[in-house]
């Protein structure tokens, strides 16, 4: 099993979260929720970079100075005000995407990373993305079922209400995959006849 490492491949996190700051919140400072801060580094190089109107980093690992908390329940729950998300776990992000999704604002930025593609961490809801989640799937076929269920849990946006108006992955270097999304409410205007 891999090491978990909160800095691993840090330039590949960097680079999404930079992209998507500097294209979609470069003309008014964004309200962060740091899911799974971790020891903060990520977003300590950020906030150096950019302006941030409001950071709030919480994990369930205690630490000095830092809320313990389990960010899903955070997410889950209506009312939160932070336009940008970042869910930087070791596994599977899809528990936070789903949680977030009935109480996503209008306009949002979400950070994910989905994590070792070369274990086939996929989990109980990838599987479930998949039509899957009543099987019993034989771990040999995780690792390539990983692979294409990231875009199928992503569709769920649509379930909701929610428009992807751009989804971005960073080149890595390592297992995981770095995603980047930005998210919008569906107007009546925006709506397509298929």
């Amino acid at each position: 099993m891999a090491k978990k490492n909160d800095n691993s491949d840090l330039a590949a996190k960097l680079a999404i979260r930079r992209h998507f700051l500097q294209k979609y919140h470069s003309d008014r400072p964004p309200s962060v929720l740091d899911c799974c801060q971790g020891e903060g580094v990520l977003w300590k190089v950020l906030r150096r970079e950019h302006a941030v109107a409001s950071y709030w980093g919480v994990d369930v690992k205690p630490k000095r100075g830092r809320l313990k908390i389990d960010s899903e329940k955070v997410l889950a729950q209506p009312g939160w005000q932070q336009d940008v998300i970042d869910v930087d776990t070791y596994g599977s992000p899809w528990r936070h995407w789903f949680a977030l999704l009935p109480n996503a604002p209008d306009q949002l930025t979400v950070f994910l990373t989905v994590g070792s593609t070369y274990y086939g961490v996929i989990g109980k809801l990838g599987l479930a993305s998949l039509g899957l989640g009543k099987l019993n799937v034989p771990r040999g076929m995780h690792r390539a079922l990983s692979a294409i269920s990231v875009s199928y849990c992503l569709a769920k946006c649509y379930d909701y209400g929610i428009i992807p108006i751009e989804i971005a992955e960073s080149v890595s270097d390592g297992n995981a995959r770095y995603v980047g999304i930005r998210l919008k409410r569906k107007e009546q205007s925006d709506a397509v006849d298929l």
